[in-house]
């Protein structure tokens, strides 16, 4: 900033530029620089959903394991 400013006569708008233009650079540079992540909330299911499909799998291996149960006596039965 000095080498441009150095040895000029500026006026504010004039002065401005350079002024922005270098915190603008330097914002850039520490924002890459960060390893800022955002927290957010990973989109779960509500817990009663997740219980409801449990019981939901639950009831279904039990009904495999019937239906298993009843196709073994009638290979047996014949």
């Amino acid at each position: 900033m000095e080498a441009i400013i150095d040895g000029k006569d500026l006026n504010i708008a004039q002065l401005n530029r350079p002024m922005c233009a270098a915190a603008t650079v330097i914002t850039e540079q520490m924002s890459e620089t960060r390893q800022y992540k955002l927290v957010t909330r990973r989109s779960r299911t509500p817990p009663w959903v997740r219980r409801k499909q449990e019981s939901i799998n639950g009831i279904r291996k039990e009904l495999s394991a019937l239906v298993e149960i009843k196709r073994y006596n009638r290979r047996h039965r014949t």
